[in-house]
């Protein structure tokens, strides 16, 4: 029994075992700055995420209000004479509710060629989204000129063709 207690009392003043009487562990402020970083982590990390959610959506959006714009632009692209293009019309959309629509238009000086001026109102565009839309095109379109015009227009044109064929001649 006696070696025994000579064992004991060696391991407890071995140098190995000196300092082993303090337990392993992190001190309360590390805890609590290790939390605080990952609660800033977190936060931040939160607000990415919802600001990539956010601008999906209004991609989305987006994407759904061109594609209503395109079906729109398509009923004036469609009509078949001037006067049914500028009286204008009203149109179910996919997703942004009734559309209602009007072109002015004017000729220009290149035969077949008009300016027309398209506007359209939705009734219930996607969220955060304008209601009205505006465009300026540039239509070809011989179904729309009058007959007395273009022949005057071509006419004009050949005048001033021939005209520029006599200056460059020496």
């Amino acid at each position: 029994m006696n070696q025994l207690a000579n064992f004991i009392l060696i391991q407890r003043r071995s140098p190995a075992r000196a300092g082993s009487h303090r337990r392993g562990g992190f001190s309360l402020i590390e805890v609590v700055i290790a939390v605080a970083v990952f609660a800033m982590a977190a936060t931040v990390l939160v607000s990415a995420f919802t600001n990539a959610l956010l601008a999906r959506e209004r991609g989305l959006n987006i994407d759904m209000l061109n594609a209503d714009i395109r079906a729109v632009r398509m009923q004036l692209l469609l009509q078949p004479n001037i006067e049914e293009a500028e009286r204008g019309g009203l149109f179910e959309t996919l997703s942004s509710g009734r559309a209602s629509w009007e072109a002015r238009i004017e000729p220009t000086d290149v035969v077949d060629l008009f300016r027309v001026q398209f506007s359209m109102d939705f009734s219930d565009p996607p969220e955060d989204l304008p209601d009205t839309y505006e465009e300026t095109l540039y239509l070809l379109r011989p179904t729309w000129s009058q007959s007395d015009e273009r022949s005057q227009l071509l006419q004009d044109k050949r005048t001033e063709l021939e005209n520029m064929r006599g200056r460059l001649r020496f």
